[in-house]
């Protein structure tokens, strides 16, 4: 389990989320704003989820900050907003974002696992598309319960299993390198982001999140699903025409 740790926090901190897409020719500042509107752009969930306005004067919780475009958004917004990062290298950057913006961060380099926390402090846990790289999920889970308030929520973003996105990893790295049986989960955990990576079923989901009084879990289709290249996606205006089931992003609302 520790070497499948350290095989994701060397692969993030070699490539921190977001980090590929700011501009290598400007200062700091320049580029995490570049950042934060290409973000913003590709995945427009992201507003709604979160509803950063919202938590002003709450104590908020990040699990896995990146280069800190959620983060400064949360501080921006008011909220007395930690955050942490198993990528030191992430931390860094984020720290910089957030300096860079006047903002006066409270990051720290942490183990999602094991939370440094004591219990029952935040309003709200938040994570965007980080917590299924945890070789432990249900862990993860457990400590983001454990660090709530009562009453208090967790926004949470999975991928989902049974999306078009997942379909072109198996036509790839299944079909297309003739592994037909390969199972859905391996060519996931093998061949998308960091090693390891989960995606899960909504029914999956419900069993993670069990020891929560409510849970609401909604699928969303992205760009992602209609994937042209590297880095060249579909028209949003497409997506309308994908079924909301088949999307890559599993939005889970969770009451403690």
């Amino acid at each position: 389990m520790q070497m499948e740790k350290n095989a994701v926090q060397a692969y993030w901190n070699k490539r921190p989320c977001g980090f590929a897409e700011v501009e290598s020719d400007a200062g700091p500042e320049t580029g995490f704003a570049r950042h934060a509107r290409l973000r913003y752009a590709r995945e427009p969930e992201i507003l709604e989820f979160a509803r950063f306005e919202r938590w002003r004067d709450c104590r908020v919780l990040e699990i896995g900050v990146g280069i800190g475009a959620d983060y400064t958004r949360f501080l921006r917004a008011g909220a007395r907003a930690t955050g942490v990062d198993l990528s030191s290298q992430s931390i860094r950057l984020a720290f910089q974002n957030a300096l860079a913006q006047g903002l006066a961060p409270q990051l720290s380099n942490a183990d999602a696992e094991s939370l440094p926390f004591a219990e029952a402090g935040f309003d709200l846990v938040y994570s965007w598309g980080v917590l299924h790289h945890s070789p432990d999920l249900q862990r993860t889970i457990r400590e983001v319960h454990r660090v709530l308030k009562p009453g208090a929520e967790c926004r949470i973003m999975l991928y989902n299993r049974r999306s078009l996105l997942a379909l072109q990893c198996y036509l790839r790295y299944g079909l297309g390198r003739l592994h037909p049986f390969a199972p859905l989960s391996r060519l996931i955990s093998d061949h998308i982001e960091s090693p390891g990576t989960q995606a899960l079923t909504k029914k999956e989901v419900h069993a993670l999140f069990r020891m929560f009084s409510s849970v609401q879990v909604h699928s969303v289709p992205t760009v992602y699903d209609l994937r042209l290249g590297r880095r060249r996606f579909a028209p949003h205006a497409l997506l309308r025409f994908v079924p909301r089931s088949l999307g890559w992003f599993l939005l889970i609302r969770a009451v403690k």
